[in-house]
């Protein structure tokens, strides 16, 4: 075979890889429910706007090197992320920032109450996509917090700071930055916004590389719908129908249209850590066969566990492709809850219990499982812990609850002997 008909079948497989990793971000982007997050991530933005906005301010004036470009960043915050709309929008706000200096205690403590109420929003939104079921601490919470808070000012601050006309001069460049130029480190720098939010945010580790993917396709979005929205809103006759109050509604749809675009990003890069060999994962067990699926993902982690190793999420779907990522998931956290397994630092998880100690009978009072001895000809038998189990369910069907008594651990330690 040759080089020509190599690429020939390569670029095939390359573009059903594509078409599946699409897929499974889209299911993934509706399984969470993105669509409603968006919605309500959008209200909250609307509430929580001139709050964060002080605070993001508030945090700028005490760094006295930023202080010269205030006005420039706001005016970026402004144009960049407030199109159309935002020159009807900027005044109020304006007023509104002005205003918060004659606050008293009442209102300063709302005003951060209303910032804190919008990143825990954002917290638990993206904990979902991440599939985190486990909130941080309170200690955590506030560290996390205030390094976004931080960390995004000072990296706009810090472009605003790149553009001051003292250093262009320095560079020859006296009319300022080109515009092809300013639209590059716009994007690039946009690009690093979302990407440090999607690292910082959810309660787990997230790998540079996927959250930089899931950043890249965000900030794509985001100025496409940038582009669109502004086209739409010049040829739009919205005024006639909301009138002087028209700019509300409007700008809430950009919130929700910024805020589709960010989860759509995240979806991605949480994706990537369950589809990194681009297999299909999108098929389900059927639920009345779930206690042998459960049996099997113990079994996996118990022998993760002799190796002193734990399973990620995507390595249990490596070992259990007949399951889908929603029903691992869902059933693992349902184990976390009766304190079978837990997770690590860097989400994976790994036995709390020894199971020389839980029989398969107290396995299955865990749990609402239903058990199928009816359809034991009918079970899966790929996993080389099928055969125990199978006949386990025989001889409780046939003989009683005698064999309900068998540890887990004997069950897996006796198809060891068989191989031998």
């Amino acid at each position: 075979m040759n080089q020509t008909e190599d690429t020939k079948l390569v670029l095939p497989r390359h573009i059903q890889r594509a078409r599946r990793l699409l897929h499974h971000v889209w299911k993934h982007f509706l399984d969470d429910r993105c669509f409603e997050e968006a919605a309500s991530l959008a209200y909250t933005s609307l509430l929580a706007m001139v709050p964060l906005l002080a605070v993001v301010f508030g945090i700028i004036s005490a760094f006295p090197v930023f202080n010269e470009w205030s006005e420039s960043l706001q005016a970026f915050i402004f144009d960049n992320f407030l199109p159309a709309t935002g020159e009807q929008i900027v005044p109020y706000i304006d007023s509104f920032l002005d205003s918060i200096g004659s606050l008293a205690l009442t209102g300063t403590i709302m005003l951060i109450v209303t910032a804190i109420m919008l990143m825990v929003r954002i917290e638990v939104a993206l904990n979902r996509v991440w599939r985190v079921d486990r909130n941080r601490t309170l200690v955590n919470r506030i560290v996390m917090y205030w390094a976004v808070l931080t960390l995004g000012p000072i990296l706009i601050a810090a472009a605003m700071a790149l553009s001051a006309q003292k250093i262009l001069t320095v560079l020859g460049m006296q009319d300022g930055i080109p515009p092809g130029i300013h639209q590059v480190g716009t994007f690039l720098l946009t690009w690093l916004i979302f990407a440090l939010f999607f690292v910082l945010v959810p309660n787990r580790r997230v790998r540079i590389k996927h959250a930089l993917i899931g950043a890249f396709l965000s900030t794509v979005l985001f100025s496409l719908a940038r582009a669109g929205f502004v086209a739409f809103v010049s040829n739009a006759s919205y005024k006639a129908i909301y009138g002087a109050l028209a700019a509300f509604p409007i700008f809430l749809f950009w919130l929700y249209l910024v805020w589709t675009v960010i989860l759509f990003g995240a979806s991605l890069a949480a994706s990537l850590t369950t589809f990194s060999d681009y297999r299909k994962y999108d098929t389900d067990w059927p639920q009345r066969w779930e206690f042998q699926l459960v049996y099997r993902l113990l079994g996996h982690l118990w022998n993760a566990q002799r190796s002193g190793l734990a399973l990620s999420l995507g390595e249990l779907l490596d070992l259990e492709q007949s399951a889908s990522e929603m029903q691992i998931g869902r059933l693992m956290s349902q184990l976390r809850g009766q304190s079978m397994v837990t997770t690590d630092e860097e989400g994976s998880w790994m036995l709390t219990r020894d199971l020389g100690e839980l029989s398969i009978g107290e396995l299955y009072n865990l749990g609402n499982y239903y058990l199928p001895l009816g359809e034991i000809d009918k079970l899966p038998s790929s996993s080389p812990w099928d055969e125990n189990f199978i006949e386990g369910l025989q001889h409780i069907r046939d003989s009683g609850d005698i064999q309900w008594e068998r540890s887990l651990r004997s069950l897996y330690l006796d198809n060891k002997k068989k191989e031998e």
